[in-house]
């Protein structure tokens, strides 16, 4: 995989900021009007200290940033930014004359990334822009790998590390020997839970893999809601009064609404929705289903009476492999990757995901999804 050839652009929710500074005002005219023909979004300061301030307050992509200014030069603009971690990744490129290709060396000493010598061509700025944007993007993309694979190594060593540990001293006391034949019998049953468990969490995670390959996979056609919902019921409904919990669905239960969805892939979003309701309410507690329509998306809410979520818990929600403050009430397992799951899926239906929650007031996940008629 060859990921600097890729373009991330087109993955984000928003566009591209740009932060040009410049003493002239005609020169920021000329680059504001060459990028934001191009969709990006493009502010502006005529000096050093107002480019450190709209920096902090607009948290820019990439800084076109004059290089000779009055007062505060591009140089210790640059060298401000770069001493700080919040704004030591962002990509400078100077704006330079060509008599001062002298301090260009100084400037890429200090962490700038490029320089473009005034006066300039406009389809060479804009090709410079897009090069270290992209490659910004893909530095970002692999920033986030690196620390999904960190959390997936957190996770995989603190759900093996205990039945591990199980398996292993229950294997040495039966080695010495001691003890009776239904100690012996406990020790053989303890190393077959814990080996159970571990291949919970290997299965779950092999399971996470097919799902994704199976993304590119969804077949996306109209589907009665209903039909979604009744199979999800049943499929909870054992679990639910395993516990004493009161699972009911609000109103008539998607009839009459149609999605445009991947039949499979919504059940199994909204039957991870159901159970983790069910997880993380209590004995005798209640969890409801409810459909309806919102204009031209049908919302399906799952709402439960769990211990809620903190504002830490929904800032990471569908992040995978993160795990939440509040743990299922039962004693069940949770792999902390059904929700990312659930979104991706969505997502690739069209479709929405969210949820909100007050800590000790339970949880409302929804999902929204086009309608057919």
């Amino acid at each position: 995989m060859i990921l600097p050839h890729l373009s991330l652009l087109h993955l984000r929710d928003r566009k591209p900021r740009i932060l040009a500074v410049d003493d002239y005002p005609r020169n920021l005219r000329v680059v504001k009007e060459t990028l934001a023909a191009r969709d990006f979004d493009v502010f502006t300061a005529t000096s050093g200290a107002e480019a450190l301030k709209q920096v902090h307050e607009h948290l820019p992509d990439i800084i076109l940033l004059d290089l000779m200014m009055p007062v505060m030069d591009g140089l210790e603009v640059c060298r401000q930014l770069k001493a700080h971690a919040g704004t030591q990744d962002i990509p400078i490129i100077f704006l330079t004359a060509a008599d001062e290709k002298k301090l260009v060396t100084k400037a890429l000493d200090l962490g700038a990334v490029d320089y473009v010598v005034k006066p300039f061509n406009p389809a060479e700025l804009m090709a410079r822009v897009r090069t270290h944007l992209e490659l910004k993007d893909t530095r970002d993309e692999l920033r986030r790998i690196i620390a999904q694979k960190n959390d997936l190594m957190s996770v995989v060593a603190h759900d093996l590390k205990n039945p591990l540990g199980t398996i292993r001293m229950s294997a040495l006391l039966l080695k010495e020997g001691g003890g009776s034949e239904s100690t012996h019998t406990e020790l053989v049953e303890s190393i077959i839970s814990a080996c159970d468990d571990s291949l919970a969490f290997i299965n779950a995670r092999l399971e996470k893999n097919a799902r994704e390959l199976g993304l590119a996979r969804l077949s996306v056609e109209e589907i009665q809601l209903a039909d979604v919902l009744v199979p999800v019921m049943q499929q909870n409904s054992q679990a639910a009064t395993a516990k004493e919990i009161q699972l009911d669905v609000v109103g008539d239960g998607g009839v009459g609404i149609k999605v445009a969805a991947d039949y499979l892939a919504l059940v199994q979003v909204i039957d991870n929705l159901v159970s983790n309701a069910v997880k993380f309410t209590a004995s005798g507690g209640n969890v409801w289903i409810e459909s309806k329509r919102e204009g031209d998306a049908a919302r399906i809410e799952i709402r439960d009476q769990g211990p809620g979520l903190t504002a830490e818990d929904q800032a990471h929600l569908f992040e995978p492999y993160r795990r939440l403050s509040a743990q299922p009430t039962g004693g069940e397992s949770s792999t902390g990757l059904g929700l990312s799951i659930a979104r991706q899926l969505i997502e690739a239906m069209g479709g929405k995901i969210g949820c909100t929650s007050t800590p000790g007031e339970g949880a409302c996940f929804w999902i929204s999804l086009p309608t057919k008629e």
